[in-house]
């Protein structure tokens, strides 16, 4: 149910864009570093459920269960819909946005994220211990490096539209969809993910091995969703300020 609702969540922003033909005052960095965090989910989940042939305590159960697959399916279709976000803004960008820089640090993500693992999927293995090692190397600095960088990074694309908060481009119920959505994807998240046991008698739980493991999915899509509701807010305010409650129909802004 949440993956469909997550699917369908995407369809009044794109619908928006191309009614309108433009995508005018929407960021494209905010956009960029929307897709990258949903990249970066799907690299996860694949690396662990799918290409990560070492036996885990966390995540995952061992052996993958349909739980583990609809996982995977739910980043999936995240990940799909996000690039179509991402694809329609460029189509629909006027002339002066930067489209050819967004699309290279999208695609230098790429080369450091989803990429590496197909390679790895695809090409036979050689030395299990290279593989082994290659492995550590990938999840290691995703989850203590990249990852983190890349949840930061959405809190910035809230920066990046916020001038542009009332842009007549930005769905208004695709907003608030997506920011009751992914509040409740974000805490089903938290519920369907194993942890490593701890030692109650250490301390408090351990955020950052959590956020780090398995946390990462949860934090993520709540800061989205965090992020769709702020700008969702935004706009309403400004509407009423301005004395324009109704729908959508507002001409578009210009630069």
């Amino acid at each position: 149910m949440l993956s469909i609702s997550s699917l369908l969540s995407f369809i009044p922003q794109i619908k928006h864009i191309i009614n309108k033909k433009s995508s005018v005052d929407i960021s494209l960095t905010y956009v960029l570093l929307i897709t990258i965090s949903s990249t970066e989910q799907f690299a996860l989940g694949f690396y662990y459920i799918a290409s990560h042939n070492n036996d885990s305590d966390f995540f995952v159960s061992d052996p993958r269960n349909l739980g583990d697959w609809l996982n995977l399916a739910q980043l999936a279709i995240v990940w799909v819909m996000s690039l179509l976000v991402f694809a329609t803004c460029l189509f629909y960008a006027p002339s002066t946005a930067p489209r050819t820089r967004v699309v290279a640090l999208y695609t230098s993500f790429l080369a450091i994220s989803v990429i590496p693992l197909l390679i790895d999927v695809l090409t036979p293995v050689g030395n299990p211990e290279d593989e082994r090692w290659s492995s550590a190397i990938f999840i290691g600095v995703h989850t203590m490096l990249v990852n983190p960088l890349v949840t930061l990074g959405v809190f910035a694309a809230l920066c990046f539209q916020w001038p542009n908060a009332r842009a007549a481009a930005l769905s208004e119920v695709g907003l608030a969809v997506q920011a009751a959505v992914f509040a409740l994807v974000a805490l089903s998240w938290v519920g369907r993910v194993r942890f490593l046991e701890f030692d109650r008698g250490l301390g408090g739980f351990p955020v950052k091995t959590w956020y780090q493991l398995v946390g990462w999915a949860a934090v993520d899509n709540a800061i989205f969703a965090f992020v769709q509701a702020v700008l969702f807010f935004l706009r309403r305010r400004q509407k009423f300020q301005s004395g324009k409650v109704g729908g959508e129909e507002e001409p578009l802004l210009g630069h």
